[in-house]
């Protein structure tokens, strides 16, 4: 306990909520929905009232640093004896108030693969009325598609860079779609996008700004939870720091762990609920063994590229200078409009990596209307030429990470031994990243304007070079699930209700939760996640 700290028992809740991120703040705002259950929600993190938070280009700047953000080193895994950092949000909202504002729900395919793999309530057919009831979709309602609820979707404006993406994609075969998220198979489109009026939407800004008036409902933020509280198998509460002062909180029904990936593993083991040899190394009691824990994470692996323009095309030469970007600034200010107002990741498309999975794609790309400074990669910085960027990964990987506590300290950091691109699948895909963007920049009319592929250029060209090239340098995609997957078994971490194994009175309820990648990106899951978290919960009350 820290020096000069004193025990503080506060009052009792029907639930304690660890963590406001994009299940938290899903799970605050249905269960306060009734009055008559109470509610605290504790995150880490402190407000979200920085204006960067909300322009759609500021997450450059607030992704970086330690103040809205968790660096989460990983082991070294690269040539050069270098890890890289798997970055989490650390403010409320979560990831969703510093991700790339990206809205893609997943597929139909993989969310009935969750009942296959013995999780019932979880097909497609459970998630997409959730889908509905959750989205203000700028198009507008349809039988795939949601308005009208709290959080808004909207599309970017079209340049003349993303022009020419659509127009010579469509010429190779590609169908352009309005809405990437209500079709299937290999498609592309605007991407549908976190963004309202121009500024971000987050979980809480959509889910608990619009409550915070609920005399049900209790935030508390700059609280680190450290340990679960029992009374014999029963989870009782939680102990936490918040301002200098250790607190112990109770729970009269359940305590729900929305902390993340990361953060959430490491809140099981620090409490007991883990591996016996892990939890051994870090001088931590076991209470129940639970092998999974943090054993079943799986993180996707990305390759970029870029195109060079012969002339000025797209939005690079609108932001790349100081004077440029105040300007535009100044326009945002005025308008919400202009290129300030997206987040850059401005076309989405589904890519088959073979014609076997034309009707399920399995890679995801982003064309990026912008050229970055390929000199210069370890800041965001913007070429003085125009060009194209484009992003690509495989969206359902099967290879697995592991997550793990070094210490019973709440602040000392997880080890985490990333891997990537190991299973035969997973190379397959891996290696076949490039080809979709280098036929569409083949194509008329884009073709015209290339001057050339500045980065990885002709060296990387091979299927085999692509997939090495994928793995070092390559790129995490910041979208790990898993690591206290759902399941039938005895050794999952939790069953298809989403409550931890071994023990009563706790549930686990964020992106860890998932035991497959549902293929979209993991901000919308998860808080549909959040969502259906909330009704099993209610079924069970009534």
């Amino acid at each position: 306990m820290p020096k000069g700290a004193s025990l503080v028992v506060q009052d009792a809740y029907d639930y304690i909520i660890v963590g406001a991120g994009a299940a938290g703040s899903v799970l605050a705002n249905r269960l306060t929905a009734n009055p008559t259950v109470s509610v605290l929600l504790l995150e880490y993190g402190g407000r979200d009232l920085n204006p960067m938070l909300y322009i759609p280009k500021g997450f450059y700047f607030t992704l970086n640093g330690d103040r809205y953000t968790y660096q989460y080193p990983t082991k070294p895994f690269k040539a050069d004896g270098t890890g890289e950092s798997w970055t989490r949000g650390k403010v409320l909202g979560g990831s969703t108030s510093v991700n790339g504002m990206m809205y893609a729900r997943g597929s139909k395919q993989h969310y009935d693969k969750l009942v296959k793999l013995g999780n019932p309530g979880w097909g497609w057919d459970d998630m997409l009325p959730i889908y509905l009831q959750m989205e203000d979709h700028q198009l507008g309602a349809s039988p795939m598609r949601g308005a009208g609820g709290p959080y808004g979707i909207s599309l970017p404006e079209v340049d003349e860079a993303a022009k020419l993406v659509l127009e010579s994609a469509r010429s190779i075969g590609m169908k352009v779609v309005a809405d990437t998220n209500a079709e299937s198979g290999e498609r592309i489109g605007m991407t549908p996008s976190s963004i309202k009026n121009g500024k971000r939407v987050s979980a809480a800004s959509a889910f608990l700004h619009p409550i915070r008036h609920r005399a049900n409902l209790t935030v508390l933020n700059r609280t680190r939870v450290g340990q679960l509280l029992f009374d014999g198998n029963r989870v009782i509460g939680v102990r936490a720091r918040r301002r200098g002062q250790q607190i112990e909180v109770r729970a009269r029904r359940e305590v729900l762990v929305s902390a993340g990936t990361i953060e959430s593993t490491m809140l099981l083991e620090r409490s007991g609920i883990g591996r016996g040899d892990v939890l051994s190394r870090a001088g931590i009691r076991l209470r129940v063994e639970s092998p999974n824990v943090g054993e079943r994470a799986i993180e996707q692996r990305g390759a970029t590229m870029q195109v060079k323009f012969k002339r000025p095309v797209g939005r690079t030469e609108d932001l790349n200078t100081l004077p440029k970007q105040g300007w535009e600034g100044f326009k945002y200010l005025l308008t919400r409009r202009g290129p300030v107002s997206d987040a850059g990741y401005n076309i989405l498309a589904g890519i088959a990596s073979s014609p076997e999975h034309a009707d399920h794609v399995d890679i995801q790309g982003l064309f990026v209307p912008l050229a970055l400074d390929a000199t210069s990669f370890d800041s965001v910085k913007l070429a003085k030429h125009s060009g194209v960027m484009f992003l690509a990964y495989g969206i359902t990987p099967t290879t697995t990470s592991t997550i793990h506590v070094t210490s019973a300290d709440p602040d000392a950091l997880p080890e985490i031994d990333a891997h990537y691109l190991e299973t035969e699948e997973d190379q397959r895909v891996g290696s076949r990243l490039l080809d979709k963007a280098r036929e569409v920049f083949a194509a008329e009319p884009i073709v015209d304007l290339i001057q050339e592929e500045e980065f990885p250029g002709p060296a990387v060209s091979t299927h085999e070079q692509v997939l090495a090239y994928a793995k070092d340098p390559g790129a995490t995609i910041y979208h790990a699930i898993g690591a206290n997957g759902m399941g039938p078994n005895d050794d999952d971490v939790i069953d298809f209700r989403l409550r931890v194994r071994g023990v009563s009175g706790l549930r686990v309820i964020d992106a860890s939760s998932f035991p497959i990648q549902v293929s979209g990106n993991t901000a919308a899951p998860t808080m549909a996640l959040g969502w259906r978290g909330a009704e099993l919960i209610a079924e069970e009350d009534a």
